[in-house]
Order: structure tokens, then C-alpha cells, then sequence
């Protein structure tokens, strides 16, 4: 028994002396567009919105490989209706501002002490809808959903600067699985692009 506890023990301190933390924030542009299912009104084109993400990552694997990254997302997503009952010719903007949290996991390309990586990370994102505009309208609350579960999934490279820094860049898609508007088939994709700064702290050597 007491075998058994030393071990986990020592496996435990050998973990704790291997891990690595960072800290990033990044920002870029969004592209979206609307899945719309409505008698009245289509969505159509895309637009441009922003995207700004302040992660902390925990790196667990060999080489620093792998990470499990928990970031804080402000997203305003923007695109266009056209009405069908109205003016078909006439277009209303659509402006959603969302505050959420996307844990993902992360893999990197690559040793741990090159400069430059490739990596790809994937997770789910859970968000909530602040404010929902169409036009010059803001809707009322029980007009659109408060939870807005979706999937985020991205590539990009870090490039070591010094030590402790990295500069990253990052594309990569999201999609929604349930609805932004209550009672109507209203799901958000989007492509986005953006830049940022990693922080490493701890054995930033690796």
C-alpha cells in the first residue's frame, strides 16, 4: 500500500514539475452568416464583425504538445436580411454581441524548443447572447435565445519571440447547434482570422 501511494505521489510531482501555463490574447475579424427559416425574411451575404479571446492554457503532454486551453470570448457577429413580404430589394442589418467561454483542446506540431509551430485546436463554446439587433431594432429578450452552444475549430502557428513570448495567428470556422432566435431555425457560421500574444510562464524553456 504504501508502494502504491509513493508512486501516485511521485507521478503526481513529476506532473506538476513538467507542466507548463500560458496565458494569450487574441483578436481578429469574424465572417458571418445566418441559417435563417422564416416565412418573412432570408438571410443572405456575409458580414464582418470581431472577435476578441483572452485564454489561459495548461500544457500536458510530451514536448509540450498537447494543451487544454480555457478562453473568455467577446463576439459580435453581424450579417443581412432581406424581407420577403416587404421589399425584396431592402436589406437590414443584423448585429448579435456575445460574451461566452470556449475550453478547446490543443495540439501543436513539432518539438518543444523550436521556434515556430504549427497547431490545430477544437472544443465546444458556450455563449450568451447580450444584444440582438436587426436594423435599428434591438429585440426584446424573449424574442432570442440567452445560451448559444456551438463548436469552434481552428489552425494556426506560434512564432517564439525571446523567451516568454510567442506571436500567434490563427484561422478557423464556428458553427452553432441551437437556434439564436426563439421558435425560428437561426443558427450563426462563421470564418475567422486573428492575431495574438501567448505568455509562458514556467519551465518557458521547453
Amino acid at each position: 500500500m504504501k508502494k502504491i501511494v509513493f508512486f501516485i505521489f511521485l507521478t503526481a510531482l513529476c506532473t506538476s514539475s513538467y507542466a507548463q501555463y500560458r496565458w494569450e490574447v487574441s483578436a481578429g475579424p469574424t465572417f458571418s452568416s445566418l441559417s435563417l427559416d422564416s416565412p418573412s425574411a432570408v438571410s443572405d451575404g456575409t458580414g464582418t464583425g470581431f472577435y476578441v479571446n483572452a485564454g489561459y492554457g495548461y500544457v500536458t503532454g510530451v514536448r509540450a504538445k498537447t494543451s487544454f486551453v480555457f478562453s473568455l470570448d467577446l463576439l459580435q457577429r453581424n450579417t443581412e436580411l432581406t424581407s420577403r413580404i416587404v421589399d425584396p430589394e431592402t436589406t437590414s442589418d443584423v448585429k448579435v454581441l456575445q460574451i461566452g467561454l470556449n475550453p478547446k483542446f490543443r495540439y501543436l506540431f513539432g518539438q518543444g524548443k523550436d521556434r515556430f509551430r504549427a497547431f490545430v485546436n477544437v472544443g465546444p463554446s458556450f455563449r450568451v447572447n447580450a444584444k440582438f439587433e436587426i436594423g435599428d431594432v434591438e429585440l426584446d429578450d424573449e424574442q432570442f435565445e440567452k445560451i448559444v452552444i456551438g463548436g469552434v475549430y481552428g489552425a494556426g502557428f506560434s512564432q517564439m519571440v525571446g523567451e516568454m513570448f510567442d506571436i500567434m495567428a490563427e484561422v478557423g470556422v464556428m458553427n452553432d447547434f441551437v437556434d439564436n432566435l426563439v421558435d425560428t431555425d437561426s443558427k450563426f457560421f462563421d470564418y475567422y482570422a486573428r492575431v495574438g500574444v501567448r505568455f509562458r510562464i514556467y519551465d518557458a524553456r521547453r
